[in-house]
């Protein structure tokens, strides 16, 4: 029988020989025997092995999923391919949603010049949408309340968002107390401006919140994050109102 070096099986596979004695540390490879020198040699069944760890790598299963599914166990097998699935579905909806955004970037820039990397991550963050679970009929009111409102109404709306966040951020950053008269004046626009837009619906109210918790990057595209969310929050409890 032939057999092949560390060197030699790296070469043939395309693999490092690096990766090999991670493989072989993660008990997922073992040499089929050693020389007299004491150098790994790999046979065919090696290869073999080696070629199954190749594919799921590629298939993007982690190494402790790959010692799972070359272990033959049917209920290992099922149990990560769930896993893998559910990962690969999670990855392709953020790749989509990523899609539809710089898709919105390049719709909004003109084709004829050249953006900045600093331009870029603007529009981005111009672009960013935050996903938010609610129904058709919630949908519908929060459309029917924006064209009671008026398009100049929204757009001054939109306008006063960046405003008061930037107002609220420069309070934060002073240590300015919640309960100090002009963070519970910015409280109060921030819970007006909610409003607006929602109807003062509790459940819409919650849904758009736990969204943003959820989705941290929409949070810090508009400049906000959970300590600011805290801090508004508190300052609204002061002044005797509430989102809920």
């Amino acid at each position: 029988m032939n057999f092949l070096k560390i060197g030699e099986i790296a070469s043939r596979t395309g693999l490092s020989a690096r990766a090999l004695r991670l493989y072989e540390q993660r008990g997922l490879l073992q040499p089929c025997t050693h020389s007299v020198a004491g150098y790994r040699l790999y046979g065919p069944a090696a290869l073999q092995r080696l070629m199954q760890i190749a594919l799921l790598r590629r298939s993007g299963f982690t190494l402790a999923q790959i010692g799972q599914l070359l272990a033959q166990g049917e209920l290992p097998v099922r149990t990560v391919l769930a896993e893998r699935l559910a990962s690969l579905e999670s990855e392709l909806t953020e790749k989509h949603r990523m899609l539809q955004v710089l898709r919105n970037v390049q719709r909004q820039a003109d084709s004829a010049s050249t953006l900045n990397v600093d331009e870029l991550l603007e529009h981005i963050a111009m672009t960013q949408q935050l996903n938010v679970d609610l129904s058709d009929a919630q949908r519908a009111a929060m459309l029917e309340r924006a064209e009671a409102m008026g398009k100049d109404a929204v757009s001054a709306a939109e306008q006063a968002w960046p405003v008061l966040i930037t107002q609220v951020r420069a309070a934060m950053d002073a240590g300015t107390p919640a309960d100090d008269p002009t963070v519970l004046a910015l409280a109060r626009r921030w819970h007006a401006l909610v409003q607006a837009a929602t109807g003062g619906d509790p459940e819409v109210n919650r849904k758009i919140g736990e969204a943003y918790r959820q989705q941290p990057e929409a949070m810090a595209a508009h400049g906000m994050d959970l300590d600011m969310f805290r801090y508004v929050g508190a300052a609204m409890a002061r002044a005797g109102l509430s989102l809920s």
